[in-house]
This record gives structure tokens, C-alpha cells and sequence, in this order.
């Protein structure tokens, strides 16, 4: 059957929303209890004009956006600032708490906050990030080390997502694939060693004892012109170990990957200098970094996302390169 159709979106939405947005949020699947993007988007123009009038912002240029949130530059009585508004789903539930306890040491400055609405306003940053030269690939990497040490804390007690459960969700959906026609999309020792590694990391009494930036990849960082110092934004709080930041800065500036004259050692060396910078031990990261990348690897296989086979490859080939050679 053809694909349907998506329903237009009224001029407002369109006015306001990126294209890129849109398309992101049409194919987000909402988490239990939460709406879905395409019954977000119609809602937005609605909730930026009420969010405006109530901080008294003025917008002063065009929007941008993440993965799931509208970005918007304004200007309000103290000055300019960046409004955020995202498509409400678990990873951003704690961003308030997490921005507030980092009081902006090694992350965006948060100004105010309105959780009802999944509303940030932040300190406008230059858009300057890791993702490209003239910083190079393992420059980005030390810097993201530096910035997870920086952000290391003991996890709080409102933390909403924690590894442990992740881990545990990640047996599950390894069983589920393993028993079903899926079965032959991932190696099947990859999933048996997955399953057993998960299960290990899952048991230990340390593993949600630390707050950590679990998407700390290079399009995180940007610049903070005064004083002069790379941040971190977009924080998905979670309780894990501090290796579980590692795996981001690896899936991120592929092309220089596939390009290294061998793979395995070019990242390997961009581990090791991430962890070298964040005091992680490395082979920790190993073994954290192998699941986190399984992990998304299930995720394509059961949504069948478009480009999966490229996908599977590039999941495949970090996963073996954090195998002992």
C-alpha cells in the first residue's frame, strides 16, 4: 500500500516550524501518555504566542530546532535569550532540573523554565559546534571528555531514566527480536553477547550512580563567547555510569570514520582520548558503548527505519570495533 498522505498543516504552523521539524515530529513515535508529533505541531503557534506574551519576548530572527524541540531567538527585558519549546516525550522531562542543578558550569545557562509547557528559556550561544573543522575529530572528543567530567555529579533522586531500566528494556526487545522474523537482521552472537553483557551491567549496584549527559555528541556543544568556553546543551538526563556518555561521540562525524585508514583504530583512539579527558576507564567505556550502540540498533530494526541496511552497517562496525581485537 502507497504511504499516506500527511494532512497539510495550517499557514501558522508552517510559518513558524522548520521543515526539518516537521518532518522529525511526523515520524517520532510518542511514548505512552504523550501525543504524537503530528498532533503537537498544530498546537505550537498557540503555545509560542502565549509563551512570548507571558515572558514578554519579542522573536528576533528565524527558528531552528533539535531532534524534537523548536528553537527560537528573542529578546526580552533582560536582553537576548534562546526560547525552546519541545514535543513533550521522556528524554526532555528532566532538561529543567538537570540545566538547573549544572548551574551552568560546562552547560547553557538556564534563565526560566515552565515545565507544563516543556518551555526553556536559555543564554544565547554561537552556533559554533564540534561537528566540523577547523576542530578536528579528536579534538572534539577531548573537549566532550572534559565537559562529562565537568558535569559529573551523584544522580538525583528525580531523575526519571535510569540504565538499569534501560538495560533491562534492551533483554527484552533483544528476546522479542530473536524469537521473531527480525531474527536475521543483527548477527546472532551480537544479540546473544548483548543480551548477557546487559543482563551483567543491569545487576550492578552502581550502575544509576551518576547524573550524566547521555547525548553528549559533538551538535551538543556550542560556543559560549564570554568568557571564551565550549558548553554542552540539549541535555537527556539519565542515572548511569559515567562511561554512558562515551557512545554519542563515536556515532557522530561518521564520514571521518569511514574515511580513517582503519576503522577499528580510529575509533578506539576516539575513545580512548574521550575517556583519557573524562577520567572513564576505557574498557568500561568498551562494554557500555557496545550496548548503547545495540541498543539503537534494535530500535531501526523494529521501526524499519528508511536506510536501514546503511544504518545496520554503521551500528555493526562500532560494535566490533569495541570488541577485543
Amino acid at each position: 500500500m502507497p504511504e499516506a498522505v500527511p494532512e497539510p498543516l495550517p499557514r501558522a504552523v508552517t510559518d513558524l516550524v522548520p521543515p526539518g521539524l516537521i518532518g522529525h515530529l511526523r515520524q517520532h513515535v510518542p511514548a505512552p501518555g504523550h501525543i504524537s508529533g503530528t498532533q503537537w505541531l498544530p498546537t505550537l503557534p498557540g503555545l509560542v504566542r502565549d509563551l512570548l506574551e507571558d515572558w514578554d519576548l519579542r522573536v528576533t530572527g528565524p527558528g531552528t530546532h533539535g531532534y524534537a524541540a523548536l528553537v527560537l531567538p528573542v529578546t526580552g527585558p533582560d536582553g537576548p535569550a534562546v526560547l525552546k519549546v519541545a514535543w513533550p516525550h521522556p528524554e526532555a522531562r528532566d532538561e529543567h532540573r538537570t540545566l538547573r542543578a549544572w548551574a551552568g558550569r560546562g552547560a547553557v545557562r538556564l534563565l526560566a523554565a515552565d515545565p507544563t509547557r516543556w518551555a526553556l528559556l536559555l543564554e544565547p550561544l554561537d552556533r559554533q559546534d564540534l561537528n566540523r573543522l577547523p576542530v578536528t575529530v579528536l579534538d572534539s572528543c577531548e573537549q566532550i571528555g572534559r565537559l562529562a567530567a565537568l558535569l559529573d555529579r551523584p544522580a538525583p533522586p528525580w531523575i526519571g531514566l535510569r540504565a538499569s531500566d534501560h538495560l533491562i528494556e534492551l533483554v527484552t526487545d533483544l528476546d522479542a527480536v530473536r524469537a521473531g522474523p527480525l531474527s536475521g537482521a543483527l548477527p546472532r552472537r551480537l544479540l546473544e553477547r548483548g543480551r548477557a553483557r546487559a543482563l551483567e551491567l543491569a545487576a550492578e549496584p552502581d550502575i544509576d550512580a551518576r547524573l550524566v549527559h547521555g547525548d553528549l555528541h559533538q551538535e551538543n556543544v556550542l560556543w559560549r563567547p564570554d568568557p571564551g568556553e565550549w558548553v554542552a546543551i540539549d541535555p537527556q538526563a539519565i542515572a548511569a555510569d559515567p562511561a554512558w556518555v562515551v557512545a554519542p561521540a563515536l556515532w557522530n562525524r561518521w564520514n571521518e570514520t569511514v574515511n580513517a585508514h582503519d576503522i577499528r583504530t580510529h575509533l578506539t583512539l576516539r575513545l580512548e582520548v574521550l575517556c583519557e579527558a573524562a577520567g572513564i576507564d576505557p574498557d568500561r567505556a568498551r562494554a557500555v558503548t557496545e550496548l548503547r550502540i545495540l541498543r539503537n540498533a534494535l530500535w531501526d530494526v523494529q521501526e524499519q527505519q528508511p536506510g536501514l541496511a546503511e544504518a545496520l552497517t554503521r551500528h555493526v562496525t562500532i560494535i566490533k570495533a569495541m570488541h577485543p581485537a
